[in-house]
């Protein structure tokens, strides 16, 4: 099955037979961890004669699950995430089909000192790093900042003070147009930054604004085999009343018709 999108006044064209899974998958054991958070939990329910697991003895399976959507799974959050106001993230996205950018980008080492919370040696992604390269007209931007695909099935990013990304790129990103923002980090922002949230503040404008379009997509994962280049994303995640929810964004390649 095919369907069409027009970018710039070109047809493009995504075969949905072909899709390419950007989400990471959530495991009791070796999984991914951020934030410090305990790891996932799957156990059976019991209590009264009844125990939720077919392996030892119940009728059916019926498990209680623990995760906590920021620290380990690929989760979708909305400006609910920073605001005083609780916002759910379902109530944020009223479609669930955009036109998107895959883009790599290589982080730059802070030569000094800018903040307390930007320092020497910092590995950062500014706006120069996609500048040239965003696609006017896009809906969603995918930031690949990691080429060690495999690694990042188990990564524990505690304490590492991972790559992130400044203000002025998040700031570029919306006055551009682009509501959806996909990374393969734990976070936008600096693992330790004083509460500032500098990128998530400037993508969604607050407190100037309360965004209720814009989302932020972390703990991606781009295959390597897929290049650069257009996709048609879909940006699915369970419906949860909540700043975020888990979620499984998917791409299609677009390619230009004849």
């Amino acid at each position: 099955m095919k369907v069409t999108a027009t970018i710039n006044n070109q047809l493009y064209e995504a075969n949905l037979n072909n899709p390419v899974d950007l989400s990471l998958p959530t495991r009791t054991h070796n999984g991914f961890t951020a934030w410090y958070v305990d790891p996932v939990t799957i156990e059976p329910v019991k209590g009264e004669g009844f125990i939720g697991s077919v392996r030892e003895g119940g009728v059916v399976n019926f498990f209680d699950m623990n995760i906590n959507p920021h620290g380990n799974t690929t989760h979708t959050e909305c400006v609910g995430h920073i605001s005083k106001e609780k916002e759910d993230v379902n109530s944020v996205v009223g479609r669930f089909h955009f036109k998107s950018q895959i883009i790599t980008i290589t982080p730059k080492k802070l030569a000094k000192d800018f903040s307390r919370w930007q320092r020497k040696g910092d590995l950062v992604f500014d706006k120069e790093a996609i500048k040239g390269t965003l696609i006017t007209g896009v809906e969603a931007v995918i930031l690949r900042t990691q080429t060690d695909f495999d690694s990042l099935f188990t990564k524990q990013y505690n304490n590492t003070n991972w790559p992130y990304l400044l203000p002025d790129l998040t700031s570029f990103l919306r006055n551009s147009g682009v509501k959806h923002l996909l990374i393969d980090q734990p976070s936008v922002d600096r693992e330790q930054d004083g509460g500032e949230l500098h990128a998530h503040k400037a993508f969604w404008d607050y407190p100037n604004s309360k965004d209720l379009e814009r989302t932020i997509t972390e703990f991606i994962a781009v295959p390597p085999k897929i290049k650069d280049g257009l996709f048609l994303l879909n940006l699915s995640f369970a419906n949860f009343c909540n700043d975020a929810s888990p979620s499984r964004p998917v791409v299609f390649k677009l390619e230009k018709t004849k």
